[in-house]
């Protein structure tokens, strides 16, 4: 009888171990969205609109930089960078290109903002913040790159036993 109680116990414990190994099996932890080109283009043409608006500002004359010559474009570019963010939100497991979208935003929008309470831009700010904003989407464009795998990185078959 002794036997009898402890062989069930035991086939409980092997299949137990079978079910899990076989559902683990073909189970991958997915912790970062897929690679997006569209969204990897979108960073690339932002951030050069946002770099030429800086080029056009450092190339006016500094006593012609009043906000008013600027309002459509900060307006054309805060609306594209909005553009990126909601792209980035809607993704799924994409909380690190979502994270430097918000930053951009935020960034541009206190620049606009300061330049509109100054209406005049130093060219000491304004090279220091078109460099920033050339290293923040830089960011953003190798953070969606560094989502881009190779066939053989993606299939896990190919794993060491």
């Amino acid at each position: 009888m002794h036997t009898l109680t402890a062989l069930p116990r035991h086939l409980l414990a092997v299949l137990l171990v079978l079910v899990l190994s076989s559902a683990t099996s073909g189970c991958a932890v997915k912790l970062v969205a897929d690679y997006d080109s569209a969204a990897f283009e979108e960073i690339l043409a932002v951030g050069k609109k946002v770099d030429r608006f800086y080029g056009t500002l450092l190339e006016t004359k500094a006593d012609s930089r009043q906000y008013s010559a600027f309002a459509e474009q900060y307006v054309g570019l805060e609306t594209d960078i909005r553009g990126m963010l909601t792209r980035n939100q809607a993704r799924a497991l994409n909380s690190e290109s979502t994270e430097i979208s918000r930053i951009i935003l935020n960034l541009f929008i206190k620049h606009k903002e300061q330049h509109k309470a100054r209406n005049t831009y130093s060219d000491g700010n304004a090279k220091l913040d078109r460099n920033r904003f050339a290293r923040l989407f830089a960011s953003a464009a190798s953070a969606e790159e560094a989502k881009k795998l190779s066939v053989d990185d993606k299939d896990d078959s190919k794993d060491s036993k």
